[in-house]
Order: C-alpha cells, then sequence, then structure tokens
C-alpha cells in the first residue's frame, strides 16, 4: 500500500484526514495489512492447520469439568470463589452465557 492507497482507502471510508494525519496513520495501516497477510497465510498453511480456520467459525467442542480448574468440583466452585458467580445471570453448566449483541 502506498500513500495514495490510503488517501483512496480513506475517502471510500467517508474519513476526514488531512495530509499529516494520513501520514501518521501509514504506519499503522501497513502494520495491519501485514497481519491481514499473516493470518491469511496461516489459514492457507495445511501443516499447522490441516482445517481451515475459516472452517472452524461457530464450531465449539464442549470442554470437559475440571478440564480449566483442576482444583474446581463438578459445580467449577473452588473454595473462597464459589460466590463470585451467584449474580452472574444465565449460565450453562459452570459457564456464564454471553449474549451475542451483533
Amino acid at each position: 500500500m502506498n500513500i495514495e492507497d490510503l488517501k483512496e482507502t480513506a475517502a471510500l471510508a467517508h474519513l476526514n484526514l488531512d495530509e499529516a494525519e494520513l501520514e501518521g496513520a501509514f504506519p499503522a495501516f501497513e502494520q495491519m495489512l501485514g497481519f491481514f497477510a499473516a493470518m491469511q497465510a496461516a489459514d492457507k498453511d495445511e501443516a499447522a492447520f490441516p482445517v481451515p480456520i475459516s472452517g472452524n467459525a461457530g464450531r465449539s467442542r464442549p470442554a470437559e469439568s475440571g478440564f480449566f480448574r483442576p482444583d474446581a468440583g463438578n459445580d467449577g466452585n473452588a473454595g473462597a470463589e464459589s460466590g463470585l458467580l451467584d449474580n452472574a445471570g444465565e449460565r450453562d453448566g459452570r459457564f456464564v452465557v454471553v449474549p451475542n449483541v451483533l
């Protein structure tokens, strides 16, 4: 990406950036594009990821009881921390349900 591409992208996004702001933001945009390129390369690396990362979207596997906290009982509570989640709202077993807000 060059500064002209960034100017065009900013205009398409209706960002009112002056020349100094564009020049200041340019390194961060290049870094962000580098991160995207690395994620895309990782997704295509069959040795590292036999199943594409993007193919796993929406899938999950249940965790076994005590997997994350071997010191916790079957209900997920341990010792003095047993009252921390009493007011947590909806729960699925020992996990707190977080609503999708998107």
